[in-house]
């Protein structure tokens, strides 16, 4: 009786793992072959049958694909199809991008090249005057009287520093500027030979009348008290004609000029002379045009606040030479050096 229900049991156990391997033979969808350990019987003819149908299903798919397709690398396929049309549209989009970014960069091209002509028109708050050459002037020319001596050294500085000013101010002061020139070079040269005997004004001044290179007041033409001496002239011609320029009403420059040559200048020049330098002072532009020169801006720019802070600095120079002219005056009086000749 045992052994009758023993052998019932196995005959359930196999007829289970048949049922269970027919269902993955039909389920698996790569075909999987039937279980290892089952041989023989209608199960395995079913699964070999299903196996030869699909080899001939994936053997005619490589005839026409020219290989293998396997179900993974179909689907691998479709992802690069997918990531190339992706690709696709990321290239066209970038060359909208990129054109895009072309006009922007020349829009903004263009607003970079109109900056300068929209600064004029800035509050004059923002920009700041070009003064540096009337600034070196009155800095330099302030530091040239010691006490009650002048400094050679730092009044020949202060002359070539407004050589240059005065050349930036046009062609109305061209022949003032030659002639400053001219007389610097008369200056230079002897205090170069000997600067510590001429490190003033007075004692450069005493060396040469010592040395007898004068007769009296007739001064050597070549000779640092000759240059020294129209140098003074003419910036005390200067001086009247900046004077002029500090009220806004005042006269116009070219009636300054010829009222500042009268007093300083004319009285020592020949026929030729008087001549050529009033022809030269009849070049004078207007007040606004000397302003805005002296505070490098054009007259477009020019407005009150410029005006007014040009004025301040010829103030400044002003109040620098007044002093030190009148120092420059007396040392050449005390030393009775004061040629009156004309030439």
């Amino acid at each position: 009786m045992r052994r009758n229900i023993r052998i019932n049991n196995y005959v359930l156990i196999i007829t289970a793992l048949i049922s269970i391997g027919l269902q993955f033979a039909d389920a698996s969808p790569l075909g999987f072959p039937p279980l290892p350990f089952i041989r023989g019987g209608s199960a395995t003819t079913a699964t070999k049958t299903r196996t030869t149908k699909q080899q001939h299903q994936r053997q005619r798919r490589q005839r026409k694909t020219g290989g293998p397709i396997p179900g993974p690398l179909k689907l691998v396929g479709n992802v690069k199809q997918g990531l190339d049309k992706i690709g696709g549209y990321i290239q066209n989009d970038w060359k909208k991008i990129s054109k895009g970014m072309q006009t922007v960069q020349g829009n903004i091209g263009k607003f970079v090249v109109n900056i300068p002509k929209a600064l004029p028109f800035l509050p004059p708050r923002k920009r700041q005057l070009k003064c540096s050459k009337l600034d070196d002037v009155c800095k330099t020319f302030s530091a040239c009287l010691k006490g009650s001596e002048v400094d050679t050294a730092q009044l020949i500085k202060a002359c070539r520093t407004h050589l240059i000013f005065m050349k930036s101010g046009g062609s109305s002061l061209r022949l003032v500027a030659k002639d400053l020139e001219s007389n610097l070079q008369k200056a230079e040269k002897p205090f170069k030979k000997s600067p510590k005997q001429g490190k003033t004004l007075s004692s450069l001044l005493e060396s040469e009348r010592e040395a007898g290179i004068h007769q009296g007041n007739v001064l050597k033409e070549q000779s640092a008290a000759m240059g020294l001496l129209w140098i003074r002239r003419s910036l005390a011609f200067q001086l009247d004609l900046y004077s002029s320029l500090i009220a806004q009403n005042g006269p116009h420059p070219r009636d300054a000029a010829y009222e500042a040559y009268s007093k300083h200048l004319s009285p020592f020049h020949g026929w030729a002379l008087r001549k050529v330098f009033p022809a030269s002072l009849s070049q004078m532009p207007d007040r606004q045009a000397f302003i805005a020169k002296f505070g490098g801006v054009s007259l477009e720019e020019l407005n009150d606040e410029y005006d007014r802070e040009v004025v301040k600095k010829l103030k400044s120079l002003v109040a620098a030479w007044d002093p030190l002219l009148s120092t420059w005056e007396k040392d050449f009086a005390r030393l009775d050096l004061e040629d009156m000749r004309k030439v």
